[in-house]
């Protein structure tokens, strides 16, 4: 697999500049960030963790008796004692004053009011030293300690104190700031440890089971230890495989993700990490964690199910799309925040498909999916959902539910695809590419993306954006046509709610003539001709489903689903 790899594409990848860049997401002041330097002891046969670790806080603008941190309910015996400032040092009391349910037993997320020995003044930082331990058989979201395996994700699950973003979430989602630091892990000797920022450790260190990180960009600290074969890639971006048993189609996994990072870093800009790994995980304990695949900062956790199969580009274009859209650039309301995460994810998906496997692997994606991947993300499962009477608007998708992700993953992607072709790909792109170099590491307002789209696009597109993002369901055209002599007459007609979109026109014959035009609708009725210089034996509207929209195929399909449920 790694030789088969067209001259057009070497070329166009190469031309990239800055795969892995980070200096171009340099728009934050690290003095600002909460800052941990964090000794983490972990024992996977008693499924134990033990921490110790400093965490210096910024100044604030008033002076501070009491602070408030998170910490995930499978986590005791919190202790915190203030050194610095000087003047304020000693042994601080902590209090548990709530636990936050979540999704899942175990997966709740404590607060614990810190009261401070003596108050801070204002515009003092903070220096905090603590120690706690935890874990146990109980999983959370992206946390478990098995013998074989241990992993957690401070994205989903507070394994280390963490300061949250703005008000505690009323639903119980863990809402962290992003941090800086230094990890240092001592596991037994034999297990490997990945985790973010630039790896100091030394052979004989990890002959001891000794492994040290410094982080130095911002990221929600995750780590996974396990006894794990790990093979390197030998793409421009350092790549790294762990798998907890030897396959043969290891090497079609470094080059399938090598690639699939190239072709995203030309869609959305530099890698925003020194390095990627994907890293093997049991299956069941995946599960019981809350996810089969789940894209961290630097590295992907995968299933042993996924890896048994052979490399899937579109499974893997969308956690590695979650590199810039969900972890580098996140939403800062429910508004929109399907759309800028797992919606563009999927559209990542969707382009490297198409610039890794062509044209008609992308449609054969946007009509009925990608083979061996998730069975409704694409139009067709889009209109089965709404056989089932499942739809909703785009722009304001509700939190949870799985038929948030079903929509973002099977309309929405489609949406996108379809919002670059009006603007220009090349165009669209370096909207995107711009869009995160200035909003790296925040949480940003739906509203202020799309504006950036539109200002980058140079025109309004509230009317794309009204009739895609703020309306359910989809347009269904019809097409009838006549030729006389050597010209061609065409009219498409719709229903209301009436859709504005650009479609292709398929003139052929059985000969293997053909003519191509497109055409602008924008109302009830549009009728035009055009010159034509053989007979037609069929004309086609959108002969490559560039737009979503009804077909003879999927009205057949959804009524023959809408049938079986109401039976």
């Amino acid at each position: 697999m790694r030789a088969i790899f067209s001259l057009s594409l070497c070329l166009f990848l190469c031309s990239v500049v800055g795969f892995a860049d980070q200096s171009s997401y340099k728009n934050f002041d690290a003095s600002t960030l909460p800052h941990y330097d964090l000794s983490i002891h972990v024992t996977p046969d008693a499924r134990r963790l033990e921490i110790i670790g400093t965490l210096s806080l910024p100044a604030a603008n008033f002076p501070r008796d009491a602070l408030e941190l998170s910490l995930s309910e499978l986590m005791t015996d919190f202790r915190v004692e203030v050194i610095g400032p000087e003047s304020a040092a000693g042994h601080a009391q902590t209090e548990k004053v709530a636990v936050r349910p979540y999704s899942r037993p175990g997966w709740g997320t404590a607060t614990w009011r810190v009261h401070l020995p003596h108050q801070i003044n204002a515009n003092a930082p903070l220096l905090l030293r603590f120690s706690y331990t935890g874990g146990g058989a109980q999983t959370s979201f992206i946390f478990s300690l098995e013998s074989g395996v241990c992993f957690g994700a401070g994205i989903g699950t507070a394994w280390y104190p963490e300061i949250e973003d703005g008000p505690v979430q009323p639903d119980g989602r863990l809402r962290g700031l992003r941090g800086t630091g230094s990890l240092n892990f001592l596991v037994p000797p034999g297990y490997i440890v990945e985790s973010q920022g630039m790896s100091l450790s030394k052979p004989e260190e990890i002959s001891r089971g000794e492994f040290r990180f410094t982080i130095d960009d911002p990221v929600f600290f995750a780590f996974v230890a396990g006894r794990y074969t790990v093979l390197h890639g030998r793409g421009r971006i350092p790549t790294t495989l762990y798998l907890l048993r030897a396959r043969a189609n290891a090497d079609s996994y470094l080059a399938g993700s090598e690639k699939v990072l190239e072709s995203l870093v030309h869609e959305f800009g530099p890698y925003p990490h020194p390095a990627f790994a994907i890293i093997e995980v049991p299956s069941e304990q995946a599960d019981r964690a809350g996810f089969s695949g789940a894209s961290l900062e630097s590295f992907i956790l995968s299933n042993t199910d996924f890896l048994d199969k052979d490399f899937n580009t579109a499974f893997f274009g969308h956690e590695i799309s979650h590199q810039w859209w969900g972890n580098l650039v996140r939403s800062k309301t429910v508004q929109g925040r399907w759309m800028m995460s797992e919606g563009m994810a999927q559209y990542g998906s969707l382009r490297a498909v198409e610039m890794l496997e062509g044209a008609a692997a992308a449609e054969r994606y946007r009509r009925t999916g990608y083979p061996d991947y998730i069975s409704d993300q694409n139009a067709l499962g889009y209109f089965t959902l709404i056989a089932k009477g499942t739809d909703h608007r785009l722009s304001d998708l509700p939190q949870d539910g799985d038929f948030s992700r079903a929509l973002s993953n099977s309309k929405g992607f489609i949406v996108w695809d379809m919002l670059s072709r009006e603007v220009g790909r090349r165009r669209f792109s370096q909207i995107l590419q711009n869009f995160i170099q200035k909003n790296a590491y925040q949480r940003v307002e739906w509203n202020k993306y799309l504006k950036a789209i539109a200002d980058g696009a140079g025109r309004s597109l509230r009317w794309f954006y009204d009739q895609w993002l703020e309306r359910t369901g989809a347009p269904d055209f019809q097409l009838s046509w006549r030729q006389e002599g050597k010209r061609l007459r065409v009219r498409i007609t719709q229903v209301s709610p009436y859709y504005q979109a650009t479609l292709e026109i398929e003139a052929k014959n059985n000969r293997g003539r053909r003519l191509v035009r497109p055409v602008r609708l924008r109302q009830v009725q549009t009728s035009f001709s055009f010159p034509i210089d053989f007979r037609a034996d069929s004309v086609v509207l959108d002969p490559h489903y560039l737009v979503l929209r009804w077909t003879p195929e999927y009205r057949a399909v959804t009524n023959a689903a809408r049938s079986f449920s109401l039976n």
